[in-house]
């Protein structure tokens, strides 16, 4: 049976940042202390409790956490020691944050219904330019078949019927078992990306949020247009309070370590904040974050 106080975030990922830490939560007036996220970033039967020959997505976040958090330690700790096995399992990890994500499971969500929304509109215009051809035609027959010998791998009934299931209460599980289908695809991805880490200088530190994986374009440092297989996708996450990891498609893959500056360390930190969704997570009071909690005029909300 698996435990239905489910964890969006692993705790393994989240402990160096709060035990103890701060729970910086948007438009809350204080931060909430914490000693361990036990508690943090838990939703109850998010991921959809077991059935019999069915387990939930949670059970396969599980999995993948328990292979992968030992890579996880060893990437942060001496990335020299990484392996071919390590590489794979550390891809599959971030893919899994990747797609387990509450905020990226509603925006697919939100997409998916716009599309189908969009569909739905084109069909009606498509049925009424069919009912004035028939009109002015007379007669059905010589309507030209080849012009519609190419359907759909997906009916318009179908695609209405996944839209209505979204649209209900529990509806973000099957967006989550939709997108959890992309798993394997970013894995592969990410195993062709060069990882470079960054460490924190002197007492400086890293923060996170409860979007802890974000995809951008490097260009342009917008989410719009960003794709996994794009040539300039930028992935990132803060690894620990110390480390901070750039996932990017170089001229050859590999781990590559470099001290932050001052400078990168505030402007990785803006970015982490910038992209959370609704909680930022730090080791220390972290003055940025408490000015995006009380929603300061200076943070953006276009992502």
């Amino acid at each position: 049976m698996a435990n239905r106080r489910q964890h969006t975030i692993p705790q393994f990922y989240l402990r160096p940042f709060l035990s103890p830490g701060w729970v910086y939560q948007h438009g809350a007036s204080a931060p909430r202390a914490t000693k361990n996220p036990v508690g943090v970033a838990v939703q109850r039967d998010y991921y959809g409790i077991d059935v019999a020959g069915r387990e939930t997505l949670d059970s396969l976040n599980s999995y993948i956490e328990g292979k992968a958090a030992p890579s996880l330690k060893k990437l942060i700790s001496n990335p020299k020691t990484i392996t071919e096995y390590d590489w794979v399992v550390l891809s599959f990890l971030f893919a899994n944050f990747a797609v387990r994500n509450p905020a990226s499971i509603e925006e697919w969500r939100a997409a998916f219904l716009d599309a189908a929304k969009k569909v739905n509109a084109m069909k009606g215009k498509m049925c009424g330019r069919r009912r004035e051809a028939l009109v002015l035609i007379g007669d059905q027959s010589k309507l030209r078949p080849e012009l519609y010998n190419e359907a759909p791998t997906v009916t318009h009934k179908e695609l209405m019927e996944h839209a209505s299931i979204l649209k209900v209460k529990g509806g973000h599980r099957v967006a989550a078992d939709d997108i959890s289908g992309a798993l394997k695809d970013i894995a592969e991805c990410i195993q062709q990306m060069a990882f470079w880490i960054l460490g924190t200088p002197n007492d400086l530190f890293f923060v996170t949020s409860d979007r802890p994986l974000t995809l951008q374009r490097r260009k342009t440092g917008s989410r719009v247009g960003a794709g996994w297989k794009n040539p300039d996708a930028l992935g990132s996450i803060a690894l620990c309070p110390s480390r901070f990891l750039l996932m990017f498609y170089g001229e050859q893959s590999g781990v590559f370590q470099t001290k932050a500056s001052l400078a990168q360390v505030l402007g990785l930190n803006v970015e982490v904040i910038r992209f959370a969704d609704k909680e930022v997570y730090s080791r220390s009071a972290y003055q940025e974050a408490n000015d995006w909690m009380k929603s300061i005029g200076r943070w953006s909300t276009k992502r």
